[in-house]
């Protein structure tokens, strides 16, 4: 793994960490949907998060990231088709998703690390 694909997936997890905080705690879906700014806040890291993953995927076709398809597709579409956001499915991913591609961007980093 390159220099240049380890910064993709430092940007991944530091967009992760930014959510995190944004969110905070407890993560409750009314505040969330309720309060502009942590909604915008929120998006704006899925965008840096879709574009990280579709340049690491560019320059690393070898390593395989879950789900790098949808999570680039909604870069897409709030960047793109910005009124067909479903905030449902944004906080569903923010809940459920996540955590699962937090660690699988630590456990890439860590290996590049060793």
């Amino acid at each position: 793994m390159s220099n240049a694909e380890l910064k993709y997936l430092q940007d991944v997890l530091l967009a992760i960490n930014d959510i995190d905080e944004i969110v905070g705690e407890p993560k409750l879906f009314k505040n969330f949907i309720e309060q502009k700014s942590i909604k915008f806040s929120v998006e704006r890291q899925f965008e840096i998060i879709g574009e990280a993953i579709k340049n690491f995927k560019k320059s690393n076709t070898e390593i395989e990231i879950s789900y790098s398809k949808e999570i680039i597709g909604l870069r897409n579409i709030i960047s793109h088709d910005y009124g067909a956001v479903d905030y449902t499915i944004v906080w569903d991913i923010v809940i459920n998703h996540l955590p699962e591609l937090k660690n699988e961007v630590e456990e890439l980093i860590q290996k590049f690390d060793n």
